[in-house]
């Protein structure tokens, strides 16, 4: 059976340690390669520039006492233990003086420089072997016939240019070592908290939305994945209990109007019923189906505000207008209804978004004051610049107000207090009023009426405040 691989080799992190790691490599390896190939030619060139050297005093040698000279001044320094390597042969081939056996068997080069190794006897006595060292070294011809051989011993040197490439190559394999083990230990480290989040993300998978990804509080990119994951969810799960609710409101505020409705078409049925009668049901029954319609109406408005369907027609406008208009529209509405109303209104003010969205917010604000303020109170339609330049609109009501507790809640679809069971209507004014806020950016506020316009009860106030629409 195949082994398999273990999981922090798979993960990016050890991926990208590794090529870090190897890139890093190639590159001390390349630097170092360069100061090997700078050291080795260096001290080529130092032996070549010291062969040269002894060539010339070779040479002046025989242009002062001739090739008797040349061979006194060898012998002198093979006797005195020279680090050079001499011969000096006469135009038979015969040796005739110098510290090698004979001519190496190596060839010369294009230029004239031949590398060989020869034997060296030992220092110590005792040793049977003689030493093999690599040496560097040039024939020239002198006089009439007779040739110079002379090289230097690089032994010592080339051993310590073997040792500076072995350090380089131990280097870069160290590298490649700590470059590894580095990306064991940080993929590991990766893999075991990206593995918490992806056991967290199965659990969510099976249903369960409670679990949460752990941080450790480092601010690095998993600990910002984890905190966003952990928003994610708790996101989701506030709309998961939002659907169960709307479930829950669904059936409880959609089942009165169609048992309603059920019962007077069956009464309208009955034989004993009369035309009028008949007539009469059935044009209630149209009537719920109207409210139904517009239960519905409302909730598809609400989802599609939310997916930001309208956010293409968005422009930068002046509210002004478009709430003097609602203003006008709703204030014989008001007066019908018993209400006093009044209106202030702040031109040259600039907010981004959509007209006929923003008169639908402002329908709904004042539909909820008219049916929540008794007869006789006040409601305030306003649009003011608050004093950071943004605009706020805002519609005040002396009704009976909504507790601190239970303002956050009754934004949600269908969510209606007790006190106003009583009341018709579906739940979802202020739910498309916060629907509006969220897609325009603006805040949605809902504060007590400070004793309400004139003073007839706590009150209500709902303000939505516009960013800039600069």
């Amino acid at each position: 059976m195949k082994r398999r691989m273990p999981s922090f080799v798979r993960t990016t992190a050890f991926r990208l340690t590794l090529l870090s790691a190897g890139l890093f490599a190639l590159s001390s390896f390349l630097i170092l390669a360069f100061v090997y190939a700078a050291s080795a030619g260096a001290a080529m060139r130092r032996t070549d520039a010291v062969i040269m050297d002894e060539f010339a005093a070779v040479e002046r040698r025989f242009e002062e006492s001739g090739i008797d000279g040349v061979n006194r001044y060898i012998l002198q320094r093979t006797v005195g233990g020279s680090d050079f390597l001499y011969l000096l042969i006469n135009p038979n081939g015969r040796l005739l003086s110098g510290n090698l056996n004979g001519m190496p068997d190596a060839l010369p080069n294009d230029a004239g420089w031949m590398d060989f190794v020869y034997g060296r006897a030992p220092v110590d006595d005792e040793a049977d072997e003689r030493d093999s060292r690599r040496a560097r070294a040039r024939l020239v011809e002198i006089g009439s016939g007779y040739s110079v051989f002379v090289g230097v011993d690089f032994e010592d040197e080339d051993r310590l240019i073997g040792r500076l490439l072995r350090a380089i190559l131990v280097a870069s394999a160290l590298v490649i070592a700590l470059g590894i083990a580095s990306g064991v230990v940080v993929s590991r480290r990766f893999s075991r908290r990206l593995d918490a989040i992806n056991t967290v993300s199965r659990t969510v998978m099976g249903g369960d939305l409670s679990h949460r990804a752990p941080r450790n509080g480092s601010g690095d990119e998993l600990d910002e994945l984890s905190a966003n994951f952990n928003a994610m969810l708790e996101r989701l799960e506030e709309l998961m209990q939002r659907m169960r609710n709307v479930g829950d409101s669904i059936a409880h505020d959609l089942r009165s109007p169609l048992t309603r409705m059920r019962n007077r078409m069956e009464d309208a049925l009955r034989d004993d019923g009369n035309r009028q009668s008949r007539q009469a049901a059935l044009e209630q029954a149209l009537n719920d189906s109207d409210e139904l319609l517009g239960v519905f109406n409302a909730i598809l408005s609400i989802s599609r505000i939310e997916a930001g369907e309208r956010r293409d027609s968005f422009k930068h406008f002046d509210p002004a207008p478009v709430v003097s208009d609602m203003g006008e529209l709703y204030e014989p509405v008001c007066e019908d209804s018993g209400h006093s109303f009044g209106m202030q209104v702040e031109p040259n003010m600039r907010v981004f978004g959509d007209r006929s969205l923003l008169s639908q917010g402002i329908a709904n604000m004042l539909d909820n004051a008219i049916k929540y303020t008794p007869e006789g109170g006040g409601i305030q339609l306003r649009l003011r610049r608050c004093s950071d330049g943004r605009a706020e609109l805002s519609v005040t009501d002396t009704g009976p107000g909504i507790p601190e507790i239970d303002r956050v809640r009754v934004t949600q679809r269908f969510v209606r207090l007790e006190k106003s069971r009583n009341q018709p209507g579906s739940g979802l004014g202020l739910s498309l009023v916060k629907a509006i806020a969220d897609v325009h950016g603006a805040v949605l506020r809902l504060d007590d009426g400070a004793g309400g316009v004139d003073g007839h009860g706590p009150g209500l106030r709902i303000a939505i405040i516009f960013p800039t629409g600069e």
